[in-house]
């Protein structure tokens, strides 16, 4: 009976549920269906590899600016 209840929640390996960085050379297919190549994102879905376009990321220094302003701005509303 247990062997039956775990079998139909099937469980995800950690590794499967992240994004990983990747360089594709040959085009492959997006979740939405468009040609992507070159730095992608990729996971594991259900044994096969899906793919996502790749944002490019904020500097560190944007990073840093955005934290100090919503500091100052909740500072002013605990005041």
């Amino acid at each position: 009976m247990l062997r039956i209840i775990a079998s139909k929640h099937k469980q995800r390996l950690p590794y499967e549920e992240v994004w990983h960085l990747w360089t594709i050379l040959i085009p492959r297919r997006s979740i939405t269906g468009r040609l992507l190549w070159g730095m992608v994102l990729r996971r594991r879905d259900d044994g096969r590899w899906i793919y996502k376009q790749r944002v490019e990321s904020v500097s560190a220094a944007g990073i840093r600016r955005s934290v100090r302003m919503l500091i100052k701005e909740s500072r002013k509303i605990v005041r």
